[in-house]
């Protein structure tokens, strides 16, 4: 755990399985199996991480080897914790004299589910080959050798400037090319080696041309979608031109360009209605912060790659993006513009998302206020979304405290194992909520994510285990109510969490910090 060595003195206690790993057919010799041999009042816990990859010719299951970072178990008993550790089974984890009731599931550095449940699946659903290869780079330089590109727009501010993003169905691959050359406004044609492109999901995976590996070059750009009820344009930025690259071969090494050339084939645009009723979300500021103020309000569109009925599985590529004016609080009535390239089969998936922020000096180190974000967000298929108008259905928990006071006012916690809580939401029933914690880090003078809990939506309160919080460091908190119907927090946390459709809306705290 995080700033703690694994075995020090403390509230944090070890309970060690001594046995050794066991076969799935492993018994007493008298026919009773394994979880019958649990002490009166526990039970069993199997974890497993079966990992699902989905491409257009079906979805492939494999488990994840996890002993390299296995699970832990850890049982809270009023201020304490009991660790049980667990041992490979049937390719998974398998905890034996588990008591009966809640525990805190560890399944990364600092990710933990706080779950009842005996069997909790920790897997993950992935766009891409099975068997991709990835490199362990997240970067590449690019040859880019391009015709028919729409008219070249550089006078905008991004994102409504002319750019090109780079994704693919095969493999788990999304990025975005920086362009180094300036390029002239109105050009069509683009031939540059001066030219990298920016993973925005990870390592880049090497390319095979004899497993069908191919990728999609869009062009996005600035697109007029009418006037605001303020009078003022407003301006998206959507996909105008794209390119299929056929099947190739790259392997990626950090000196060798991605080369890429064709001609850029013009995107035929569609249009979708929608009523966004902003009004109902600028009174819920002091919901989020008592010191929040509404700020902007966004609206993407998205491909959800192969339409599976899981949901939003992957990043395979932004289809629209608009930005409203900051405190809008007229009702959007607008019909949309947008351009997608991609299989009809791909179902597309909007969001429309609501910030709020507020801002406070560091403490203990001062300078300028640093901005501290919160918002409310619904994200469904685009059909449904649209189907009718838009308002906050799901309202930020109350009453965020830490240790019983209240969490939105600095302070120094007086405890290494402090207890968040909250209350329910004003409006909206959640099935389940998310706290997670944030690190200030000087080095990088930014907050950087420090850990998360995955809670029911009848959990209004986590203790954070000794160890998670470094001392002498400053923090801050977001709790997310989170209303998902298909969304099974407590059994597969991580795989039905892109389940759809999903709103969160969030608290957010002031800077507290630990002595």
């Amino acid at each position: 755990m995080t700033g703690c060595a694994e075995d020090e003195a403390g509230p944090l206690h070890d309970e060690q399985d001594q046995r050794t790993p066991v076969d799935q057919n492993d018994s007493t010799g008298d026919g009773t199996d394994a979880e019958e041999r649990d002490i009166a009042g526990t039970r069993t816990v199997f974890v497993m991480n079966t990992e699902r990859f989905f491409t257009a010719v079906g979805v492939a299951v494999r488990g994840k080897d996890m002993s390299a970072n296995p699970p832990d178990i850890l049982v809270r008993s009023g201020s304490t914790f009991t660790r049980i550790r667990g041992a490979p089974y049937a390719g998974g984890y398998r905890f034996l004299n588990v008591p009966e009731g809640e525990y805190y599931l560890k399944t990364g550095a600092t990710t933990y589910v706080v779950t009842d449940e005996r069997h909790v699946e920790i897997g993950r659903n992935r766009l891409g080959r099975e068997d991709t290869v990835f490199s362990d780079l997240y970067s590449s330089p690019l040859h880019l050798n391009l015709t028919n590109l729409a008219p070249w727009n550089a006078s905008n501010p991004y994102p409504n400037n002319s750019r090109l993003q780079l994704t693919s169905a095969e493999v788990e691959f999304f990025g975005e090319a920086n362009i180094f050359d300036t390029v002239p406004n109105g050009e069509t044609s683009l031939n540059t080696q001066n030219a990298s492109f920016d993973s925005f999901v990870g390592e880049i995976p090497v390319f095979e041309a004899a497993k069908g590996d191919r990728m999609y070059v869009n062009q996005l750009t600035a697109v007029n979608q009418g006037y605001l009820p303020s009078g003022q344009l407003l301006t998206a930025s959507t996909i105008v031109r794209s390119l299929e690259v056929p099947a190739f071969d790259f392997a990626p090494d950090g000196m060798t360009p991605l080369s890429i050339s064709g001609a850029m084939q013009e995107v035929p645009l569609s249009n979708v209605s929608l009523e966004w009723r902003l009004g109902t979300y600028t009174p819920l500021a002091s919901a989020v912060h008592p010191a929040a103020e509404p700020r902007a309000a966004s609206i993407y569109i998205d491909a959800s790659a192969h339409g599976p009925e899981e949901g939003w599985v992957g990043y395979a590529g932004e289809v629209f993006f608009a930005s409203l004016p900051q405190r809008a609080s007229f009702t959007l009535a607008q019909n949309l513009t947008y351009g997608n390239p991609f299989p009809s089969h791909w179902r597309l998936v909007g969001t429309v998302y609501h910030s709020y922020t507020t801002a406070e000096a560091l403490p203990g180190v001062g300078g300028p206020p640093r901005t501290l974000r919160g918002g409310i967000s619904t994200v469904d298929y685009l059909e449904d979304l649209v189907s009718s108008p838009i308002t906050p259905t799901l309202t930020p928990p109350r009453s965020l405290a830490i240790d019983g006071i209240a969490a939105t006012s600095q302070r120094v916690v007086g405890n290494s194992s402090p207890v968040i809580s909250w209350q329910p939401p004003a409006n909206g029933a959640p099935t389940a909520y998310r706290v997670q914690i944030q690190r200030f880090y000087p080095e990088y003078q930014n907050l950087l994510p420090h850990g998360a809990f995955y809670v029911a939506g009848t959990t209004t309160d986590v203790r954070l285990p000794p160890g998670f919080l470094t001392p002498g460091s400053v923090y801050f908190m977001k709790v997310a109510a989170i209303d998902s119907p298909h969304y099974e927090v407590t059994r597969e946390p991580f795989s039905s969490y892109e389940k759809l459709p999903s709103t969160q809306a969030e608290a957010i705290s002031s800077f507290f910090s630990t002595p």
